[in-house]
């Protein structure tokens, strides 16, 4: 493996939280030594990390709606059960 492509496995372990303590340490060592590789580096992490915000922002706003969703079912259910057990039980 050349050492470009030793870089770029580094980086790809880093953007997805794979890589250990010694490959990051070895990542930050190789990147001062290629000045144009870090510099392709750090505008790839730049780019990784605000589409990975944006898709938990989506993420987020959608799981939040589902959930706001089961309880106002939830909510209708319990009234539609009490109001069945209050016409069951003969009050009003």
């Amino acid at each position: 493996m050349s050492t470009e492509d030793h870089i770029w496995a580094l980086v790809a372990k880093r953007l997805a939280n794979e890589a250990t303590k010694e490959e990051l340490q070895e990542l930050d060592k190789v990147l001062k030594q290629y000045a144009d590789i870090d510099k392709r580096v750090k505008i790839m992490a730049d780019w990784w990390h605000e589409g990975n915000e944006g898709e938990t922002a989506e993420r987020s706003v959608f799981l939040f709606e589902r959930i706001k969703q089961k309880i106002s079912a939830t909510e209708n259910g319990n009234a539609m059960g009490k109001s069945d057990r209050v016409k069951n039980s003969g009050h009003k």
